[in-house]
């Protein structure tokens, strides 16, 4: 088996499961999850705003080895989440692929950029990582009322 690259989306329960988070996973040859990257607002702390209606858009790069709830969250490992396969190949395909996300999750923290549930929000941060691999998200994961923000584009500043 081959170490993969998936596109997950959890349904939100607040929302009676009709929208969804959407976020980026890297597993390994067995399928257990190594990083995970997902969108959303901060709080004033630093750590991840579950609940967020405004506040700095960031993406947070979660590492299953060291794990902190608080400031690194973990949708793969929900029973509630569904994922679709983007991306399986060796480990060095895989890192390398990866290695593109991780450089626009630290470039989306480091903007000005604010969370928006409608507009830019983790479903926007998801679609724009998955993009910076050279991949395109599901069509089953994105939508305007399925998950909002996901056909907003970031504009971020050149690097």
């Amino acid at each position: 088996m081959n170490y993969q690259i998936l596109f997950g989306s959890y349904p939100i329960p607040r929302f009676a499961g009709i929208a969804s988070h959407n976020f980026v996973v890297m597993c390994d040859e067995t399928g257990r999850p190594l990083f995970e990257i997902n969108g959303g607002s901060s709080n004033a702390d630093g750590s991840f705003n579950y609940c967020a209606i405004r506040g700095p858009l960031t993406a947070v790069v979660t590492d299953y080895a060291r794990r902190d709830l608080r400031y690194y969250p973990e949708f793969y490992v929900r029973p509630t989440s569904v994922t679709s396969l983007l991306l399986a190949g060796s480990y060095s395909s895989i890192s390398t692929q990866w290695r593109s996300a991780v450089n626009l999750a630290a470039r989306i923290r480091q903007s000005d950029l604010r969370y928006s549930f409608w507009l830019q929000n983790s479903n926007s941060v998801a679609t724009a990582v998955t993009e910076s691999m050279g991949l395109k998200p599901p069509s089953s994961a994105v939508g305007r009322v399925k998950a909002p923000g996901s056909y907003r584009r970031l504009v971020l500043n050149a690097a």
